[in-house]
């Protein structure tokens, strides 16, 4: 079906703004301008106000239609993600079904983000799929099961998501756990320290293999809880 000539020129319109800024002539480096923030990183601010923000997703939608780059469809659902859950404890459900329709639209085409499959697994689980949340996460550690920098935030999600997780999909849990041990030895005890501990017995479990790891993070947990 061709493009309406209307999408046509605002496509051109776009190209030119962003070749004029010396900027990679692709949707997926360069409307992240337009969400004001770092490519890489859920937690990062949002754009100034919630309606930047969507307006800001709408454009990624539409760069996605103009061009067929599933990056920027998926870098709206991370804004919409950030939208639905940015009220505390009050989710936006529209915006997050948006967020979960957006995000499995551009992993169906660009699938190899071991980041993006957490995303999805975070935004299936606000939505109380369990079930759509384990698979996100369990591909999320096939896909990319190395990145250090996404160690303590899969642990956590693992941790919510227990008691779905097999045997095989603990080992790779259990090896997230060492990783951010490693790396982010701090966080790893925050996580295991909040809820009263009652994620400790995971994490001390899956540091068993290394008595040393072990012996430390037990060093580590109880000086967390006399000094919290």
């Amino acid at each position: 079906m061709p493009i309406p000539l209307k999408s046509k020129a605002l496509s051109a319109v776009l190209a030119f703004l962003l070749l004029a800024l010396g900027i990679p002539q692709t949707i997926d480096s360069v409307l992240w301008s337009m969400t004001g923030d770092t490519p890489d990183q859920l937690g990062k601010e949002s754009p100034a106000s919630p309606v930047e923000a969507a307006s800001n997703a709408t454009l990624l939608e539409k760069a996605d239609v103009w061009t067929g780059d599933p990056k920027a469809r998926i870098r709206a659902g991370i804004l919409r993600l950030r939208l639905a859950t940015g009220s505390g404890d009050q989710l936006d459900k529209d915006q997050l079904q948006h967020a979960v329709d957006d995000l499995t639209d551009g992993l169906a085409r660009w699938p190899g983000d071991g980041f993006v499959w957490a995303v999805l697994a975070q935004a299936r689980l606000a939505t109380s799929n369990i079930v759509g949340a384990h698979q996100a996460l369990t591909t999320s550690f096939l896909t990319d099961p190395n990145d250090e920098f996404l160690s303590v935030w899969r642990c956590e999600l693992g941790l919510q998501l227990w008691t779905t997780l097999d045997a095989n999909d603990r080992r790779l849990w259990n090896k997230q756990v060492i990783m951010a041990w490693d790396y982010h030895t701090r966080d790893l005890i925050e996580l295991a320290w909040r809820n009263n501990s009652a994620y400790a017995n995971p994490i001390r479990l899956a540091l068993l293999s290394d008595p040393a790891r072990f012996a430390r993070f037990e060093r580590a947990l109880t000086e967390k809880r006399a000094n919290p």
